[in-house]
Formats: C-alpha cells, sequence, structure tokens
C-alpha cells in the first residue's frame, strides 16, 4: 500500500545536498534517520509517517506509506524533483516503467486519492478484524482502531473532513512525543516456532531504587509487562498490550491513541504494584497462543465454556444487548462464570438467551482474561467471578435467524440449554460437536450481518501497515 518511484542514476549525492535543496525550497525538514542506505524524513509539525529514500545499486528510491499525511504526500513529490534535478536521473515506478512527467502525476487530486484509498482500507480491516492497525509514524508509533475511528466519527463513508481531523490529531502526537522517553525496550521473548517474526515486543514499566523508572509514555510493543526489581518474590507480569486500558488508572495515564498512553504526574511505586496485581488476570498461560474464536475451528487447549442469560432477570437487559451489536469493537463485555475454576484466559464462549422470548445462541466469541473477583450483579452478595469477553458475532434473538434451543437440544441433548448455573464447561465431545453446528450456522447467516441485528467479525488477523 505504499508507492515508490526509483530514481536511476550514478551519480553520488550526499544526505546532505538532498537536504540542502529542499530547505531551499521552503521545507522545515525533521531527519530521523540521516545516513545512507536509509533516510527518514518529514516536515516539521505536519508529518505524520515521514518519507524515506533508499540507496540502491542503480540510484535512490524513494517512498511514502499508506495512511500519510498531505505533508508527507508533497513532501514525497518534492523529493522526487529534487533528486532527479540534483543528479540529472530519470523516475521509474514499481514496475520498471519510465515515468514521463512523474511531477505532474503526482498532483493534489492524486494526494486525495491516496487518502481516500488509505481509509477506505484501513476502515475495512478495523471492521473485519476488530483490531488496532500499527504504523511506525516519523517519531514514534501510530496506532488506529474502532474506538478512534468512533471517536472522530469515521464511517463506511469516506468524508475528507473526518480524515483531515483524524490525521491533524495523529499528528499532534507525533511532535508532542518529539524528545520524549518511552518504556519500549529491546526485549523480545522468542517464538516456539523459532521463526524471529512471530517473536514479541515488550514494553515494560520498572520499579527499581524504591522509585518507578522515569518515562513520558506507554509506548506500544506486543506485550505491556510490569516489573518490580526491588522485591525479587514478586513475579512480573506480562500481558497483552491491548489490555493496557483496562489496568492503567484514567486520572494518571492519557490516552495518546487506540493504544499508547501518555504518563501525566502522580505515578507512584505503590500505583505500579497495584496494577501489577490487576494485570495479572490478564496474563495468558501461553503468551504466544492466538486462541480461535468459534466458528475458526476446533482447538484442543481451549475449553467452551456456556453462559446464559435471562434478560428478565440479569442486570443487562435486552436494550443493552442491541447496543452491543453495533458497539462489539468499542463496548467492554464481561460476564459471571459458574465454573470459574476450570476456565482461564483464552477460552471460548458462547452465550445462550433463556427464559421467555426466543431462545439460543446470542453472541459467541473467546475470554481475554482469567476469572476474576467482583461484586455480586444480582446484589445478593454472593461470592462472584468474572471474565471479560471478546466478541465475535454477536445478533438479535428476535431480529436475526439463530441457533435456537431447540437445535441445541437435538444436538447436545447431554446438556442442560435451558436453564442451569451460567458458565459451566462443555466436554470435549460437546464442545466439538458444538463447534461444527456453529460453522454450519455461520456459513448459513454470513450474510445476514447487517451490523444492526447481527455482527460477526474475524479477529484472527492482527493488521500491522508499513
Amino acid at each position: 500500500m505504499s508507492v515508490c518511484v526509483t530514481i536511476k542514476t550514478r551519480k553520488a549525492l550526499k544526505a546532505k545536498d538532498l537536504f540542502d535543496y529542499l530547505a531551499r525550497d521552503g521545507e522545515q525538514v525533521l531527519v530521523t534517520s540521516e545516513d545512507y542506505p536509509f533516510l527518514k524524513f518529514g516536515t516539521g509539525f505536519e508529518a505524520l509517517r515521514g518519507i524515506e529514500v533508499n540507496k540502491e545499486i542503480s540510484g535512490y528510491e524513494v517512498r511514502v506509506c499508506t495512511c500519510s499525511s498531505v505533508a508527507d504526500y508533497r513532501l514525497f513529490v518534492k523529493t522526487i524533483e529534487a533528486l532527479m534535478t540534483l543528479t540529472r536521473g530519470r523516475a521509474y515506478d514499481e514496475d520498471g516503467d519510465a515515468m514521463e512527467n512523474p511531477l505532474e502525476q503526482f498532483d493534489e487530486e492524486w494526494i486525495e486519492g491516496q487518502r481516500r484509498h488509505s481509509y477506505n482500507v484501513t476502515y475495512a480491516l478495523i471492521v473485519n478484524s476488530g483490531k488496532p492497525i500499527i504504523m511506525d509514524g516519523l517519531i514514534c508509533k501510530i496506532c488506529i482502531g474502532p474506538k478512534l475511528h468512533k471517536e472522530f466519527g469515521m464511517s463506511r463513508s469516506y468524508r475528507k473532513s473526518d480524515m483531515d481531523a483524524l490525521q491533524n490529531y495523529l499528528c499532534s502526537i507525533q511532535w508532542h512525543c518529539a524528545g520524549l522517553s518511552d518504556t519500549s525496550t529491546g526485549m523480545m521473548l522468542p517464538a516456539p516456532s523459532g521463526n524471529p517474526e512471530d517473536g514479541l515486543s515488550v514494553s515494560m514499566i520498572s520499579i527499581r531504587d524504591g522509585k518507578v523508572d522515569d518515562f513520558d509514555y506507554v509506548s506500544e510493543a506486543s506485550l505491556l509487562g510490569i516489573i518490580d526489581m526491588d522485591n525479587e518474590s514478586v513475579p512480573p507480569v506480562l500481558f497483552p498490550f491491548g489490555e493496557a486500558w483496562k489496568v492503567l488508572p484514567s486520572e494518571v495515564f492519557r490516552p495518546l491513541d487506540e493504544l499508547q498512553f501518555k504518563r501525566e504526574e502522580g505515578l507512584t511505586v505503590e500505583i505500579v504494584r497495584g496494577i501489577m496485581e490487576s494485570a495479572r488476570c490478564l496474563q495468558p498461560d501461553d503468551l504466544h497462543h492466538k486462541p480461535l474464536s468459534p466458528g475458526e475451528g476446533f482447538d484442543e487447549t481451549q475449553n467452551t465454556v456456556i453462559l446464559m442469560w435471562n434478560p428478565v432477570i440479569s442486570s443487562v437487559k435486552l436494550e443493552d444487548h442491541r447496543r452491543g451489536i453495533e458497539n462489539i469493537l468499542t463496548e467492554y463485555f464481561n460476564w459471571s462464570v459458574w465454573e470459574h475454576e476450570k476456565a482461564k484466559c483464552g477460552d471460548r464462549f458462547f452465550l445462550v438467551r433463556v427464559g421467555e422470548g426466543k431462545t439460543g445462541v446470542v453472541m459467541s466469541g473467546v475470554f481475554d482474561t482469567h476469572p476474576y473477583e467482583g461484586m455480586d450483579w444480582s446484589g445478593k452478595g454472593r461470592r462472584t467471578f468474572y471474565m471479560d469477553m471478546l466478541p465475535n458475532v454477536i445478533l438479535d434473538p428476535e431480529a436475526a435467524p439463530m441457533l435456537t434451543t431447540d437445535e441445541l437440544c437435538e444436538a447436545i441433548p447431554s446438556f442442560d440449554w435451558r436453564g442451569g448455573h451460567s458458565g459451566r464447561l462443555l466436554t470435549r465431545e460437546e464442545a466439538r460437536k458444538m463447534e461444527s453446528l456453529w460453522e454450519r450456522y455461520l456459513q448459513k447467516v454470513s450474510l445476514a450481518a447487517d451490523g444492526k441485528t447481527m455482527n460477526i467479525l474475524n479477529r484472527q488477523n492482527l493488521v500491522f501497515a508499513k
């Protein structure tokens, strides 16, 4: 999704000569990589991703990436012009074809077309996967996801004003973070596969010598880690970075974008230790394991938990459930689990409506926490354990086609589908039958997922846009 032009020339050009030329042309350029074979730079206070110039045998490659700002695209064009002028080279496109008038081709209409394309593609990826898109910015990471889209009013239809507002905000983050320290580390947890690309990067908040290590913002990585180096008896905690919002206190951390957080004043050792303990339920048993959502195949390492929902007596009413359909990517979901001692982070669940009205499966997904104790939803003071939910399907039982209770009872008669405690585990044999039922059901109803009466996601693909 990036755009690349090669300037073929035999002339060697010093990086300083290129930057001086751009400066004479009125550009205020911030350079973040100033040595060949790779230069990266952007227009002051307007760059989002910047542009890249790579030294090659045949000349110089100029690249601008997807989701770049207007200033990035304009600088891309100016850099092509500068290289052609300084080296007397000729421009070639990505297919190796000579470009007759590259400066005329990359006009304002082309720039807006690139932004529209970036918007449409990233919107579709976010909506379908439910995951943020993570990109390298000129100065810091850029994390765009469903919450940020919702905040800026992004919708399926492209609007230039929405794109301008979002990109202006993201640009401001780049320049706000210039010169600030973050929590990034060089740590990588190697993958069992041995493939370096499957390794997990770590951002770390540390306590040592009676204080919290200094940092200005929490920077994105695969995992967020918290370690108390003053107390070796307390094991560090590592958990998926996307869960950080659940434990970072809002009075101390302000969101920068979808995933990253600016540290405010008042972060004490006691606060960090409290965060550390709260986060333990977020750490899966296997940090490298990517659990399958229901409908994506059967995984022997996952339990299958059946949750029961009766809107008449539940704290979650039918209107609350319906609100979650359209807000599947931004709503917070959790449920009480009866057999919590047997359940774990990464297990799959099905939520079954019982009682009055049309009954059957109304939600499926995976748990993204271990069980944790909370206040009894019924107000009876019972000891209650909850698990957070990451849905991949939600539907309105009164308006959408459903896998009904009668069908469940016929296919898996060994389980009580009409009552009993919420949060009971299926046996392995029952779970395999349930997965087959759900796969067939989703094949039949996938076209009915209108986002209003039914929403279906594919959360397996975490998207990284380079």
